[in-house]
This record gives structure tokens, C-alpha cells and sequence, in this order.
């Protein structure tokens, strides 16, 4: 299918979901997943340029069609992955970080869409990796972006909307 044709196939008429409701499910799954705490850092919207990154992103679809995403730096989402999967980072492989990212992805994108009114679906987890990069969605726009603190490190989440 088509990227303009799954956008346009979305309903864009309900309320405007609220970032509280996103920051709610990621706080909650890092301290019941993670048994972490995290702290809003609005900072950490910029830390981390130039470093490794990870972005793990997941879609939103039917009454609200928009993309939640977590970025955060290499170091901490082998840490995140580490502690997923009982073991050592340094014994961490890069699908297991990879595959832990999707997972947390998952599981902030099904909290926050079940505070959605209406039904949604949730699609499947893409995970990009590098160093400078830019994940765009076109047809998107970014709706809101929260900067938070973890283990001395900083990461970021933001939802995206359908544009329209």
C-alpha cells in the first residue's frame, strides 16, 4: 500500500489525544518494565547529537493515525536492553537492543493508544540506528515532544499526527 493511500484512509475527525497521556505510559513502563525511574528533562531534547543514536518508532492507526517514537542514545538502550534481558550490556547484541527498543516502543505506543477515544490498531515497530540521522513520516507532523532523564542519560519521545 501505498504511503498516501494509509494516510488517507485515516479519519483525522476525534479530540486531539494529550501528551500527559503519552508521558503517563512511559513513565509507568520504564518503572514496571525497567524497575526504573525517569524524570522529565525538557534538555535532553538536545543532548546526544552526534553520538550513536536508536529511534524506535510505532504507528498508530484507525480513529487516531499518528506514530509514537522513543530516541535515545546507544549506550542507554543497550543498559534498557540489558536489564530486559537479564545479562551483562557488554553481552547485549545489537538485535537484542533492537529488539528491545521495538518492544519498548510497543508497549508505550499500546498504553498511550488505549487512552485514545474510538478503536486503533497498532502496527508493527521500526527501529533506526546511527549517528545524525532523521526519521521523517511524511504526511506526519509532530504533535508534541517530551526530553526525559534515565540512568544519567537523557532520551526523547514524540508523537506525530496525521497532517490535515
Amino acid at each position: 500500500m501505498r504511503l498516501a493511500a494509509f494516510w488517507d484512509n485515516m479519519p483525522s475527525e476525534m479530540s486531539e489525544p494529550r501528551i500527559d497521556k503519552l508521558e503517563e505510559a512511559i513513565e509507568n513502563m520504564f518503572l514496571t518494565i525497567l524497575g526504573l525511574d525517569v524524570w522529565r528533562n525538557p534538555a535532553a531534547m538536545i543532548v546526544g547529537r552526534g553520538q550513536d543514536q536508536i529511534t524506535a518508532s510505532v504507528q498508530v492507526s484507525g480513529a487516531w493515525a499518528g506514530v509514537v517514537s522513543l530516541s535515545m542514545s546507544l549506550d542507554l538502550s543497550t543498559t534498557l536492553a540489558a536489564i530486559m534481558f537479564d545479562c551483562e550490556p557488554s553481552e547485549c547484541t545489537d538485535d537484542e537492543v533492537a529488539d528491545a527498543m521495538g518492544e519498548l516502543a510497543n508497549v508505550a505506543g499500546g498504553a498511550f493508544k488505549s487512552s485514545l477515544e474510538g478503536i486503533c490498531q497498532l502496527g508493527l515497530p521500526v527501529v533506526t540506528q546511527g549517528r545524525d540521522y532523521v526519521v521523517r513520516f511524511p504526511g506526519a507532523e509532530v504533535q508534541a515532544q517530551t526530553g526525559y532523564e534515565c540512568e544519567h542519560e537523557c532520551f526523547h519521545a514524540t508523537m506525530l499526527v496525521k497532517k490535515g
